[in-house]
């Protein structure tokens, strides 16, 4: 569902508006001095002014002994702050703020408008407390291409959540949506005229235009939970709708029950199964029904005029349109040429299932799972939840796709198989869509993609890159604390790209909550005459675990086995900014040194000596790898733990 809402929604608490043509007052940027000795701090809050002209000007600052000391004092007076610590058992409700910025935000940029305090309750009790926090990035920031990001909270050592919080449930999330200038006069908040319509089935059929129609609002459980808008005695669209799109992905897509059951249950909370649906406050604003929406788009090729006679064009004009409610130019811009050379309407049905099984081939990571769930309650729920991570990717992403791997189970899957199954008391923890090598040139990568999927919390995710006498070369455990997770959150973890020739088994075990274990095991070689191939898996437990055809390490003898001999970084650490920390904007020697050692720990980074976006996404990268807060700030903590790494 990429709608583009004007503002930043937490939850239905905390609402941010973005207009572009307003900017906010940001902390300007300095240049780190190639001469600066500083003593590390990893505190914010110790950054100092005295200094700051000097550096916006390009002065050279060095720092003596006794500089260092009174600027230690300064910090102490000025960062005076009451250290917060205990078990976080609730969370106080957030008022409403308005926020702004100008131009396309990078995650720094956007995270120092969103609260830097959280109010919570502290060991059961009822008295509020403010505790500082930090906002990251659900996903991966960079390579996140869509409408919105899902922002969480991060707080400090002293801070943890109660066992009886669940993350994803009672967090509270911020989820930003971009959006076009000239719609900024849309307001902040959602309202039930802006939500995808749920309609009532009367006699197999329904009339979509109908004023009678009625809307299901959103519902808000916990804050960090959006129930999905489809309702177990809710259907949407026509029957007629309903069993083309069936027999479609069934029939010409050739998937199971299951697997179409899955991609239906994203269908319809999108567009209501209706072709011409177009994004509800694009009606409003364009002043069209979606039948007249669709018809001056047929006559004009995609060249249209509004009701107020403004000329638009249907690759351009940013509405989600169609079962999928495609957005973005290029998407409708591919979904109109396939109309026009098939001599079809922009709403035809048949042209638009057409169009999806086209646009999945591009997607095989989803569309390797829908073809390996099997056909049960589990792989309908799976399947439903893989299509909405992976392929829809809506606000509330993680919460989301729960929600709709739920709907699909007493919805279309209790239709057309016939039984009724619930999310509770049975485990559906999965692999979907990962790679795995089965030959690797030597020096060179692979990148670890797909997602882990549970109807339940995922406890634990680990990679393991075992060599041919069952040692582990290479091994990162991480506790996703979510029902769904990114298995590229171990991809700086598994350097295939540091392995000498020899045989290996690469490992990827999950647990959810429920106690259930699913592993992965495929053995793969490492040559100097060897390719890397990225082949796509599905595994739960049993026989789906499958392992490929090279040898495994129980396989092969002594004669090929490969020593790793670990050695610490040899050049030169990067110096703390005075301020205690890196920042973008930074430049200098101590940049490169910088990114000289991330490039040594095997990112692909250059060192030209400019702190980027790049070199701030992957310090965050080497930080989520490391086990310290992934922030972005290089400083102090980062740095010691830095120096304790060999490879």
């Amino acid at each position: 569902m990429r709608n583009k809402f004007i503002c930043f929604a937490l939850s239905a608490m905390l609402i941010l508006t973005f207009i572009p043509q307003i900017s906010f007052a940001v902390e300007e940027e300095t240049s780190v001095s190639d001469d600066i000795t500083v003593e590390y701090t990893e505190d914010p809050a110790a950054e100092t002014i005295e200094d700051g002209a000097a550096e916006a000007a390009g002065e050279a600052i060095t720092e003596t002994e006794e500089d260092t000391d009174d600027a230690a004092a300064e910090t102490a007076e000025e960062s005076e702050e009451i250290s917060v610590s205990g078990v976080i058992t609730g969370f106080a409700p957030l008022e409403t703020s308005d926020y702004y910025y100008e131009g396309n935000p990078e995650e720094e940029e956007l995270t120092v408008s969103l609260p830097d305090t959280l109010s919570v309750y502290l060991d059961g009790s009822e008295e509020v407390t403010d505790i500082p926090v930090s906002w990251t990035a659900v996903e991966d920031f960079d390579a996140t291409d869509f409408y919105f990001y899902s922002m969480k909270p991060v707080w400090g050592e002293g801070i943890s959540l109660s066992d009886e919080l669940n993350e994803m449930a009672d967090v509270p999330w911020i989820t930003v949506y971009k959006q076009e200038p000239e719609n900024s006069d849309i307001e902040p908040l959602m309202t039930e005229e802006e939500l995808d319509p749920i309609y009532t089935e009367e006699d197999g059929s329904i009339d979509p235009e109908a004023e009678d129609v009625s809307l299901s609002a959103m519902a808000v459980g916990t804050a960090g939970e959006i129930i999905d808008t489809v309702t177990e005695d809710s259907y949407a669209g026509t029957a007629a709708n309903t069993a083309a799109i069936y027999n479609y992905l069934t029939g010409t897509m050739g998937l199971n029950k299951a697997a179409a059951c899955g991609v239906m249950i994203n269908i319809n909370a999108e567009s209501g199964m209706s072709p011409n649906n177009l994004q509800n406050t694009y009606n409003t604003k364009f002043g069209l029904s979606d039948s007249a929406y669709t018809s001056a788009v047929d006559k004009g090729k995609g060249a249209y005029k509004t009701s107020s006679g403004k000329s638009q064009n249907f690759k351009t004009d940013s509405g989600g349109y169609g079962l999928c409610q495609w957005t973005s130019s290029g998407r409708k811009t591919n979904l109109l040429n396939r109309a026009l050379s098939e001599k079809k309407s922009i709403g035809n049905i048949t042209m638009q299932l057409g169009f999806l099984n086209t646009e999945l081939q591009g997607y095989q990571q989803v569309l390797t799972t829908l073809r390996k769930v099997p056909n049960n309650a589990a792989g309908a729920y799976i399947a439903a939840a893989e299509f909405c991570l992976a392929f829809e990717i809506p606000a509330n992403t993680v919460s989301t796709a729960a929600s709709r791997g739920k709907n699909c189970l007493s919805n279309y899957w209790k239709t057309y198989s016939g039984s009724s199954a619930s999310a509770t008391g049975t485990s559906f923890l999965s692999l979907c869509g990962y790679s795995y090598p089965t030959a690797v040139k030597t020096g060179k990568g692979m990148d670890v993609i797909g997602y882990v999927v549970s109807n339940y919390t995922v406890k634990s995710l680990t990679g393991k890159i075992v060599n041919s006498s069952g040692k582990a070369v290479y091994s990162k455990t991480l506790s996703p604390g979510t029902t769904a997770y990114k298995l590229s959150n171990l991809d700086s973890a598994m350097k295939f790209s540091a392995l000498s020739a020899g045989t290996y088994t690469y490992i990827i075990t999950a647990k959810d909550s429920l106690g259930k274990t699913v592993t992965a095991s495929h053995g793969f070689k490492v040559s100097s005459s060897g390719s890397t191939t990225k082949t796509l898996g599905f595994a739960t437990t049993g026989s789906n675990a499958s392992t490929s055809t090279a040898p495994t390490p129980a396989q092969t003898t002594s004669t090929s086995q490969t020593t790793t001999v670990k050695k610490a970084y040899t050049g030169t650490f990067p110096k703390i900014p005075k301020r205690g920390y890196f920042k973008k904007g930074d430049k200098g020697t101590q940049v490169k040194n910088l990114q000289k050692f991330l490039k040594w720990y095997g990112y692909s980074i250059s060192t030209d000596g400019r702190c980027g976006p790049k070199t701030i996404s992957t310090i965050k990268k080497f930080q989520k790898a490391i086990g310290v807060k992934a922030d972005g700030r290089f400083g102090k903590k980062t740095l010691k733990k830095a120096k304790t790494i060999k490879k």
